[in-house]
């Protein structure tokens, strides 16, 4: 049984979805979503899906619609027994822990962003209570495994990064001098810090295309106005058809300022692209050997983001050579490999 609040758009729903997709084709899986939603990923029909309708338009309705769906899930868990439960994100993970709690069920649980991101002390005192009850935990990156070991007194925890979604190839598509970056417009993906490294790179001929949507988009769009290279600026928006970009674009940029795990880090690699990206907690310097198959640079450093992608910009063998040794990471983010390693944890103790 997996548990997470929603299948809209977002790493840990894709994730999810993926697993559930994976283990259907040869076991039965119930997917428990916890919150009215449109589901953004496909699932397979032979997957079992579980509405539990959580809405809330106040706090008292928000409040009363939390006892209903905790409840629901346990009573869930009571009719269905599963063999393991896996639920993804902090704040329902303790709800999972609790609705499971003396119903002897194997339980694992998963945050899905920076480990050192501060939560709201209520659910940071609950997460240290509860986890230690968890059977297992899955941390995306080795800071991760530290941190939440640290915290929650749990040692049994294993290292699974997210598995890379499959990518399309256009051999047709001939690459331009162009730097990409995917993300959502928000501080936490640094967008700023890379318009103003663009702003350092004397070679005019090249373009930025920044793919995402997001609160900062104005903000970024004037910036970029401000800094003067407006016009090899790109902004559509956020797009159907990422992988088309990846096969356009020749460098790859990603100035995050914490992640939980880079999915669009990982992507550009797999696709072949050269990438630089700032050495931000968590996951770049888990994929990234530095100088070896792409560039890490200290988070905020502008100055050598900006000589980075100069070297690339301005050496083709450069290019050629990382781009060469990024794609090669794709067998180690394989979807069979990661819902295998999923699977193995989840199961090791199960006679």
């Amino acid at each position: 049984m997996l548990i997470i609040p929603t299948l809209h758009q977002g790493g840990a729903e894709r994730v999810m979805s993926e697993l559930a997709n994976a283990w259907s084709r040869q076991h039965e899986i119930h997917l428990v979503l916890l919150a009215k939603s449109e589901n953004f990923y496909p699932i397979n029909n032979n997957v079992i899906i579980h509405q539990l309708g959580f809405s809330h338009l106040g706090l008292l309705s928000k409040v009363v619609n939390e006892l209903k769906v905790f409840f629901k899930l346990r009573k869930l868990l009571k009719q269905q027994k599963p063999d393991f439960v896996l639920s993804f994100m902090s704040k329902y993970n303790i709800l999972t822990i609790f609705a499971a709690s003396f119903l002897n069920l194997r339980v694992f649980v998963s945050d899905r962003n920076n480990p050192r991101l501060q939560l709201p002390i209520l659910i940071s005192l609950l997460r240290k209570i509860t986890y230690r009850f968890a059977d297992g935990i899955i941390a995306q990156t080795g800071l991760a495994k530290l941190i939440l070991e640290k915290n929650t007194g749990n040692k049994n925890i294993a290292i699974i990064p997210n598995p890379l979604k499959a990518i399309s190839f256009y051999e047709g598509i001939e690459r331009e001098k162009m730097i990409l970056n995917v993300g959502r417009l928000v501080d936490q993906k640094g967008q700023k810090y890379l318009l103003e490294a663009f702003k350092r790179i004397k070679d005019t001929e090249w373009k930025i295309a920044i793919l995402g949507d997001g609160p900062l988009h104005d903000q970024l769009k004037q910036h970029a106005e401000q800094l003067g290279v407006k016009d090899r600026v790109i902004m559509p928006g956020a797009v159907n058809e990422i992988d088309r970009w990846l096969a356009r674009a020749s460098v790859f940029a990603f100035p995050s300022l914490y992640e939980g795990f880079p999915n669009a880090l990982v992507e550009a690699m797999a696709a072949g692209l050269p990438c630089v990206s700032f050495d931000c907690d968590t996951g770049p310097r888990d994929i990234i050997v530095d100088g070896e198959n792409g560039y890490l640079v200290p988070v905020r450093d502008v100055d050598l983001l900006a000589r980075r992608l100069e070297a690339l910009i301005s050496n083709t063998e450069i290019r050629t050579r990382l781009s060469r040794e990024a794609a090669k990471i794709g067998d180690n983010f394989a979807l069979e490999k990661i819902s295998d390693d999923y699977l193995a944890f989840c199961t090791a103790s199960i006679k």
